[in-house]
Formats: C-alpha cells, structure tokens, sequence
C-alpha cells in the first residue's frame, strides 16, 4: 500500500540517499519527515507532497520506497487565497497517486488533498480560531478561512493532543481521533554518550511573540543570573539571533548579560544543545503540543514549562516528569528554574521520570501503531506494506514531471 503524506517536509533529515545533496527549500516541518521516516522503516512506499519557492516548475525526486513532489509557492499565497499553491498540490496528487493520504495541518496540503477524492486524514496540529485571536491579521483569517472548508469537506480527522482536541466545536469533534505526536527513535540513540551538561539553560522556540513569551524569560534569567553568575542561557531559533527581536528587546532592557543569541540551528544542532543543557525553559504561554519539551525529555534535560500553557501540563504529566510554574510571572520561572539549579536529586528523579513517561506515551512505535490503526479504520481493511523492510537504492534520480503543469 502506499500512503501519501502531504505537509510541509524537511528535505534533509528524511531516510533517503538525498540528504545533504543539493535540494530547494520547502517549508519544513521536521515532525512531517520523521512520519515519512517512520512509515518508510515499516516498508510502506510513500509519496510526500510539499512545496517550495525555489522552484519554477513542479519537481519529483525518488530513493527506493519513497517518491517526493515539490510544487509551486509564490510569494504572499496569502493574498491570493492560497489558491495558487492548492492547485499546483493537487495536481502533483493526480499526476502520482497515493492510495491514502495523511494531511499535516488543516490547510492548503489538506484542501488539495481532500480534492482528490482519495481516502484521506486530516491532522490538527493548531487551532486556527484561536491562532486568529491570538494574532488578529488578515494572514490569519485567511488561514482560518482555508482551516473552515477543510474542517467541513473532511470526514476523518486527527487532534495532535487533547488540548486541541477540546479547543474544537462540539460538531469538529464527532468526527476527530486523537493521536499526539511522537519523537522518533533515533533521538534516544543519538544522545551524546558520555552525557557531559554544559553549564547553560537554554529555550528554542520560532518567533519573538507574545505566544512564545521569551521576553519574560529573559526577565527571570536575569534574577537567576544574580543568584548563578556561572549559568547562561542560550536561545536557540528564529528571532533569537544575535542582533535580532529577542537581542534587541534584551539590549534595550539590560537583560543580555549572560545570554547567548544563537538563532536558528539546523534540528540535529539544536537536540545536542538541548540535551547538553542543565534545564530547558519552556515559557510559551501556549502550546497545542510541545514537540521541544518532549524531545528535552528524551535527552535527560529536565523541563520547565507552564501550568496553564496549553497540553504542556499533560506533557509533563502535571509537574510528574517535568516542573510547571507561573509562566508569566518572572519571580516564578526564576524560583522554579533555581529548585533545579540547587537541587540534584530533583533533577534525577526528573530526568528519569520524564523519559519513562515520554516512552510509554510519546514513542514512534507507540503513536505509528495509532495512526495505522485508525487508517485500516477508515479504508475498512488492515494498512500493511508491500514489502516488509525499506532498502534505500544504491542510486537516485531526479526529474521534472510535464504531466504536473
């Protein structure tokens, strides 16, 4: 059987013989790829549908079970509805078909997707009314527009965590399963063995915003500073580069002694830092899931999160394998973070419980084996490969299809 994923994919970390090669940039979503990932290690063959700016005509690129379709972005999609990019998707899905399609986010992947008529799941992995009221812009209405005819085409959905599940309609609900996300297993094969922690907290999040919170961070940072003048803290992701928002809020306050701007880093950089850190500070105000947290959790990094920041209180199983504190008070994450910095024993017990809690709930076996299930659900016989292990071929071959113009 094959399985199309449709989502925004990380070219580099999927399991082909590409990586590292000369490939355009897509919008990338690393948990899209360790879903291809893991689907190609059970002998599924997978079609990817994603897009790119990069490329001016439609482009397919194959390595043994798996076959990758990049259409056509434009810039501001938005403007035009996504209209543009939803076409030039659909196309790609005529043109070479999967039997069944996973759809990443309730968007454009999902809209074209559910254009083709073939049996597909959608996946919630944010709640578009409540990402419009928390950033009231056109971009966002429009995205909530999209979200409202996915939501009502689609038959079968997937909430990514309770917590979204609960934030959709009565109506939305009857017909969503919810399966959360996973962490792959090469995570817990790649921790640095000796574990040797820096003498750091770090945060990685996307975006110097009010959701995101790193502003209050910075101001905790600084009561921990004055308590460890050893410790520093690291930022890690977009916006947290040297001279970027997160710097200049931080230079403008008195809030940069101490702190590392280290910006966007590629995924497997960022992993290593996290499970070097003393501490992961987690202070968004809201999060669907919390892929960072969960990934520190794997890594031994204990987690500090918020008691009230979206499915982090069940993530780290109600302060059970990680610690939750007042996310938007500085005092608390200072006091909270500091427990952790004086208290070695609580970071073991942390440590350990925050990977037996991650394995039993979050591993790739265990959130595969739900997809799986609920996809022989809804074609009405069981989802099984064609060939019980994936060999990626000695060689690989890229070209531009005509039939998806």
């Amino acid at each position: 059987m094959t399985i199309g994923v449709a989502g925004p994919v990380n070219l580099q970390i999927l399991d082909w013989d590409l990586a590292g090669t000369d490939l355009p940039s897509t919008n990338a979503f690393p948990l899209t790829s360790h879903f291809i990932n893991a689907l190609l290690k059970r002998g599924f063959k997978v079609v990817a549908y994603t897009n790119s700016t990069e490329i001016t005509e439609p482009m397919v690129l194959e390595s043994g079970n798996l076959k990758v379709c990049i259409s056509r972005e434009k810039a501001q999609p938005g403007r035009r509805f996504f209209l543009y990019e939803v076409k030039d998707l659909h196309r790609m899905m005529e043109a070479h078909p999967a039997d069944f399609i996973s759809a990443f986010w309730s968007y454009e992947y999902a809209w074209a997707a559910l254009r083709t008529g073939k049996p597909t799941a959608v996946s919630f992995h944010d709640v578009a009314f409540q990402i419009l009221l928390n950033i009231p812009d056109m971009f966002r209405v429009v995205r909530w527009l999209i979200n409202s005819i996915v939501v009502t085409k689609a038959k079968y959905l997937i909430a990514n965590s309770s917590y979204t599940y609960n934030q959709l309609v009565r109506r939305t609900q009857k017909k969503t399963r919810i399966i959360d996300n996973f962490y792959t297993s090469e995570l817990e094969e790649n921790i640095p063995d000796p574990l040797i922690k820096g003498n750091y907290i770090t945060t990685a999040v996307q975006g110097f915003t009010h959701r995101k919170n790193v502003d209050t961070a910075l101001k905790a940072f600084a009561q921990i500073r004055a308590r460890h003048p050893e410790v520093e803290y690291h930022l890690i992701g977009v916006d947290m580069e040297e001279g970027g928002l997160a710097y200049q809020f931080a230079e403008a306050n008195g809030l940069t002694d101490g702190v590392r701007f280290l910006g966007p880093l590629p995924f497997d950089e960022v992993y290593q830092h996290i499970a070097k850190a003393r501490i992961l500070l987690h202070p968004s105000r809201e999060e669907s899931f919390g892929m960072v947290p969960l990934e520190a959790m794997v890594a031994g990094t204990p987690v500090v999160g918020g008691s009230k920041s979206g499915f982090i209180p069940d993530l780290l199983d109600f302060g059970k394998a990680g610690l939750l504190c007042d996310i938007n008070s500085p005092d608390d994450i200072a006091g909270t973070v500091m427990q952790l910095l004086e208290d070695k024993q609580m970071v073991d017990e942390l440590t350990q419980k925050g990977r037996e809690f991650a394995r039993a709930n979050y591993s790739e076996d265990v959130i595969i084996d739900k997809h799986l299930a609920y996809y022989s659900e809804i074609m009405g016989r069981p989802v099984q490969p064609d060939t019980p292990q994936y060999k990626p071929e000695d060689a690989f071959h890229r070209n531009t299809i005509p039939t998806a113009k």
